[in-house]
């Protein structure tokens, strides 16, 4: 995953599912979803975490766009298999990466632990908004122990941003520092309305190439 000709290409799922119906939905990626998919062409990774009673993050990175639209017809299929959990349609994200960075040197064999957190905003200037992740993020990144890896993609004007730790502890630590980032930035001054963040431990991920530290996926 060192820098590449192509862009990596994210597809970000934010489902939203029935009370009661969280196991069944962990169960569901776990057992289902990260089998079906492992030995997709062009697919580098699978994320999976749970940041709410009934709220999760789902994130696959793939070579290029077009490795993304190859599957796109399983994808709605297994979307379409997971509609006895959901309370509503998932919300749905995707783009290339325009910002990011391996922190750690993780083999596709190493089962390690991690902590995630996602911010969503609307941008008023998506180019506003990449300067102030380079500028302002990626210092506080850089200076934060326990950080395995960032990213950020654009849809249209809505940015999501990730951010994955050993540990939560190890993100509680940063999140004061990069709240303090937005708040000198002033958040009105680059989103329409505030921002959303989802933050939860990973119970589930797959990677299928060695991610090196320094590496980035844009």
């Amino acid at each position: 995953m060192s820098k590449r000709k192509e862009k990596m290409y994210f597809r970000i799922t934010i489902p939203a599912l029935q009370d009661g119906k969280k196991d069944e939905a962990i169960s569901f990626v776990k057992d289902k979803v990260m089998p079906e998919f492992d030995g997709t062409p062009g697919l580098i990774s699978m994320t999976a975490a749970i940041t709410g009673e009934t709220s999760g993050i789902n994130m696959s990175a793939y070579e290029s766009k077009e490795a993304s639209d190859a599957v796109a017809e399983k994808v709605q299929a297994t979307l379409a298999e997971a509609a006895s959990f959901m309370a509503a349609p998932p919300v749905i994200y995707e783009g290339e990466a325009v910002f990011g960075k391996v922190y750690q040197n993780i083999n596709k064999e190493e089962k390690k632990p991690g902590y995630m957190r996602l911010v969503i905003g609307v941008a008023k200037e998506t180019d506003a908004v990449l300067n102030f992740l380079k500028e302002k993020v990626e210092p506080i990144y850089e200076d934060s122990d326990g950080l395995q890896i960032t990213g950020a993609l654009f849809d249209g004007n809505s940015a999501i941003s990730w951010n994955i730790w050993d540990t939560q502890e190890a993100m509680d630590s940063a999140v004061e520092k990069l709240q303090g980032a937005l708040d000198s930035e002033s958040e009105n001054d680059l989103f329409d309305g505030t921002t959303i963040a989802y933050m939860g431990p990973v119970y589930a991920g797959r990677l299928f190439v060695d991610f090196k530290e320094g590496e980035t996926p844009n």
